[in-house]
């Protein structure tokens, strides 16, 4: 049996005997697992989208890694408006659910996740993001393509960008005439961008036709980091007005927005409210009142020769859900399939089902397999509320999943 040691955060964790865990939930009750921050968490599942749990310069940071890779990487900036329609469009939400990022563009979902006792770090917004990743091509000479907006809008929102940082470089700017995303003219955008060579490409579109364009492309896209900016583009240009500070650090800014644009937002929002009262609830209620496991969680890992089965006891939320993430990747590279063993587990918390849909989406691209066994009743009813009951490959034991991998 293989064994390893990790460290989690300054916290020392163990492998050992085919099992590990991390020693600073050790002896912990019920009551101090719901109270535990959970920073470590880097994916909360709500609704069945992966939100990254980072803050703004953890986010810049990333991208300027991910410019450095030079492979494709599709970031999204989701709201409720994103989650609510990826409810009702399976495209939009596999989409979503395979981004390298989706950042929480929206206080809704932090306070969500607090609730469920894994707690965003930060609303991090398209709006706060692009001055931010302006200043960083500037300073590591990064080009930008700015795709989409009004022409007009476009225009000043370039000119705002190089009165902020004169260096900077912007490799082009296209606008495309008003069209269903079927009737655009995809190989002149392809070619003009393509041709640009930049670094990162800003979409302008709005969602979800911005997600749904980058994904029918990301194959042909020859640039490391592409985003969906919705009106980030507009707010720079001077176009429309962001709320006061005030009222976007208190989640009211939609207030705002509606109040300047009645026509356009007040309907969206009206919905948007309605959609929340339906659908997130449930995910809230199941979650929060499942009954955590006395004790330390462990995860049991034994090669089943065409798998490696991986047993999870105890509570599959906090710091324990990084280490088995960190551990199930290392899996994955080298070509591992793999079967999860629920039996045991008494929680599932909402950064433990973000680590699962991204596991997922690994092994889809990678044409492996991930299975989950032993779905208690319990356990159901989370997946199920957080739109995620179909999700998963499910089989009710180990050897029944290890019978049925293709």
């Amino acid at each position: 049996m293989k064994n390893v040691a990790v460290s989690v955060n300054g916290t020392d964790a163990s492998f050992e005997d085919g099992r590990w865990g991390s020693s600073s939930v050790s002896g912990a009750g019920p009551a101090r697992v719901q109270r535990e921050v959970r920073d470590n968490a880097r994916h909360v599942a709500i609704l069945g989208v992966p939100i990254a749990n980072m803050t703004m310069d953890d986010t810049v940071d990333t991208i300027d890694r991910y410019v450095k890779s030079g492979t494709f990487r599709h970031v999204a900036t989701a709201n409720v408006d994103f989650l609510l329609k990826a409810t009702r469009d399976d495209e939009l939400m596999e989409i979503l659910q395979e981004c390298e990022l989706v950042l929480p563009d929206g206080m809704p979902l932090v306070w969500a996740s607090r609730i469920m006792g894994t707690p965003l770090k930060e609303r991090v917004t398209g709006s706060d993001l692009v001055p931010r990743l302006v200043e960083l091509a500037a300073r590591q000479n990064y080009s930008l393509f700015l795709l989409g907006a009004e022409e007009a809008r476009s225009k000043a929102a370039a000119e705002w960008m190089k009165r902020q940082h004169s260096e900077l470089r912007i490799a082009g700017r296209y606008s495309p005439p008003i069209a269903p995303l079927d009737e655009m003219d995809h190989e002149y955008m392809l070619s003009m961008i393509n041709g640009s060579k930049a670094d990162i490409l800003l979409v302008a579109f709005g969602n979800p036709k911005q997600e749904k364009w980058l994904a029918m492309h990301r194959h042909r896209l020859k640039v490391p980091v592409c985003i969906g900016v919705g009106a980030s583009l507009d707010f720079l240009s001077g176009g429309y007005s962001r709320a006061p500070r005030w009222m976007q650090e208190t989640g009211l800014e939609w207030l705002h927005r509606a109040y300047v644009e009645p026509a356009r937002l007040a309907k969206r929002y009206v919905s948007n409210i309605l959609g929340l009262a339906r659908y997130l609830p449930l995910q809230l209620v199941t979650t929060k009142f499942q009954l955590p496991q006395e004790g330390q969680a462990t995860v049991a890992r034994r090669d089943a020769g065409r798998a490696m089965v991986l047993e999870i006891d105890g509570n599959f939320t906090g710091q324990v859900v990084k280490s088995f993430e960190d551990e199930a990747m290392g899996l994955l590279a080298e070509e591992w399939s793999l079967v999860l063993d629920l039996h045991a587990t008494s929680y599932l918390g909402a950064d433990a089902l973000g680590c699962l849909v991204t596991l997922s989406s690994h092994t889809r691209k990678q044409r492996q397999e991930l299975w989950l066994t032993g779905v208690s009743p319990s356990l159901r009813r989370v997946l199920k509320a957080s739109r995620l009951g179909s999700h998963f490959r499910q089989a009710p034991r180990v050897a029944d999943a290890l019978r049925r991998l293709g």
